[in-house]
């Protein structure tokens, strides 16, 4: 869209997700470091502040990766992996309208079903 920083990136990505998720600055750093040293964006420094813009390399392979997403996100398998992907987020965004009521009694049954449920999976794929 525009030159930002890191700030700006990840209140960019907060809003996409309509407030649902809000990266860390532990986990845009790196990012932005993978795509600066793979080229697709590079640094200005305005005001004593990074700011992160997208290069026409980085443009390009944004394309690609839009063009390929099914590839991306579902490994060519879209109409098997999309609904069980669909699944765990409304789960997700359950547990997130619900935070209100997560407590100390039923904190740790949830990740223990949350952990089953993980353990159940890995049996059925392998």
């Amino acid at each position: 869209e525009k030159p930002m920083h890191a700030y700006e990136i990840i209140k960019v990505i907060e809003n996409k997700f309509q407030g649902y998720y809000r990266p860390s600055t532990g986990s845009i750093y790196p990012i932005l470091k993978n795509l600066l040293d793979s080229g697709y964006i590079q640094v200005e420094i305005r005001d004593g502040k990074k700011m992160y813009k997208i290069t026409d390399s980085g443009k390009k392979h944004f394309e690609e990766l839009v063009k390929n997403k099914s590839e991306l996100l579902f490994g060519g398998k879209p109409n098997l992996i999309r609904p069980i992907l669909e699944e765990l987020l409304k789960t997700a965004f359950f547990l997130y309208e619900n935070k209100t009521k997560i407590n100390e009694s039923n904190s740790q049954k949830i990740l223990d079903k949350l952990s089953e449920c993980r353990e159940e999976l890995k049996k059925i794929l392998t």
